[in-house]
């Protein structure tokens, strides 16, 4: 699966509790979400668009899916864990996207980098590293935030029914975060098509490998998950 949610919060009128800043004035007060989670919707479309003219096609099926409701709790995403339209079983990996555009994190500019939720919890990092060193993308564990921000995002709903999932970023935190300031002007777009065409490689070779992406035993964070892959149906 290569996932991404194309919900956020609305308007000044309707984000609530959602909204991190409230408008200025009134001249903006639509909440358009360009990085959060445009950036990660957008990018699905494109590598889907890129790998379906592939010929030959690789040898597992790639499901291109996008979620309405993550920011209300990953409404969506639940919603497919629970009626998969694809077996749950055979379904071996989730990249879910989130936040790809903006360059101007608040720990500092992440240029030609990305980072992956979740870092040390299955082995679908190394197909997003070996991705990396393929095409100049700097793929590095954020030891502080990359746990936290797991249960943050669509791949958690997945992550429950046992599918190995984890959300790739180039930011955590930015400026705009749930703020009106997240437009489309803001997204360094040359820098997110490096980072996409480093996404369609991890997703290409997790679709042509020969052997099943696993949860990392040795990690004992990972161990509701690996329960719930043991009782797949």
């Amino acid at each position: 699966l290569l996932t991404a949610h194309y919900d956020h919060i609305g308007t000044a009128e309707t984000a609530g509790e959602l909204a991190v800043s409230q408008p200025k004035d009134a001249s903006d007060r639509i909440y358009n979400g360009a990085n959060d989670d445009g950036s990660g919707t957008v990018s699905v479309i494109e590598i889907a668009r890129a790998l379906a003219r592939l010929n030959p096609r690789p040898r597992r099926s790639i499901v291109f899916m996008t979620f309405f409701g993550e920011e209300l709790g990953e409404v969506g995403a639940k919603f497919y864990a629970k009626h998969p339209i694809f077996p749950a079983a055979k379904t071996v990996a989730d990249l879910n996207l989130e936040q790809l555009g903006r360059t101007d994190s608040t720990t500092g500019q992440q240029l030609e980098n990305a980072t992956l939720t979740g870092y040390r919890y299955s082995n679908v990092t190394k197909f997003v590293e070996e991705a990396g060193r393929e095409t100049g993308i700097n793929v590095y564990e954020d030891k502080e935030a990359n746990e936290e921000y797991f249960a943050r995002s669509d791949n958690e709903a997945l992550a429950k029914i046992g599918i190995p999932a984890h959300t790739i970023v180039v930011s955590y935190d930015f400026s705009d975060y749930h703020a009106v300031g997240d437009e489309w002007q803001k997204i360094d777009y040359d820098n997110m098509a490096k980072v996409d065409r480093m996404i369609a490689l991890a997703v290409l070779n997790l679709a042509n490998s020969a052997t099943v992406p696993r949860w990392n035993a040795d990690n004992p964070k990972t161990a509701p998950f690996r329960e719930a892959r043991g009782n797949i149906q």
